[in-house]
């Protein structure tokens, strides 16, 4: 916890600075995210974090909008050990800090659609078989994660909405064990679904 509290800082510095502009709006957000790793052959999301930040947006028509966000994002894989799987365990665990930017359409009065890419930079990770460390030769994951993301709000109270929202890697995360490709499978992607709040300030 002590770890996400030192992240928070840049993201509120962040919001602090870009609210100092004209014209903009912005707030904070969290909430959860459920992952897994396209590629790695276990079925998924499985895998629960946490979502938390702060964003900004600008409108430049009466319902079109452009929001930038600075997250942190908890990503990864698992697999609870049981009969079909011969009782094993498996944890993977990704930090990210990410920045989406999002064009954002209102469709309805309480209702957004909304599209754009993100840039996430790791920060962290760690992987458990069994509840033991698990490293070989090349099981590290790239710093750099590009992201496709597609989603939804809807307004529940005046300055506070829900968003659910699906991303998926562009670029591989991780090549597969042994370096093998396969068509337009490269590699390992992350993939998250994602429901989080957000407040306008």
């Amino acid at each position: 916890m002590i770890k996400i509290k030192f992240l928070l800082i840049p993201i509120f510095m962040f919001l602090g600075f870009a609210l100092s502009a004209q014209d903009f709006h912005g707030g904070i957000l969290g909430g959860l995210s459920a992952s897994e790793i396209s590629g790695d052959r276990l079925e998924g999301p499985n895998k629960a974090g946490f979502y938390l930040g702060a964003f900004v947006n600008r409108y430049f028509t009466h319902r079109s909008s452009i929001q930038m966000e600075l997250d942190f994002i908890q990503k990864g894989s698992r697999e609870n050990p049981d009969s079909s799987n011969a009782y094993q365990s498996y944890l993977l665990r990704l930090n990210y800090i990410e920045m989406p930017v999002h064009y954002k359409y209102d469709f309805h009065e309480k209702g957004t659609l909304e599209a754009g890419l993100s840039l996430g930079v790791l920060i962290h990770q760690n992987e458990k078989v069994n509840d033991y460390e698990w490293w070989v030769s090349g099981s590290d994951f790239d710093k750099i994660d590009l992201s496709f993301n597609i989603g939804a709000y809807f307004t529940i109270i005046k300055n506070l909405r829900i968003n659910v929202r699906y991303s998926n890697s562009i670029l591989p995360v991780r090549p597969h064990a042994g370096g093998a490709t396969w068509r337009a499978n490269k590699g390992q992607y992350n993939e998250v679904l994602s429901f989080v709040l957000f407040y306008e300030l």
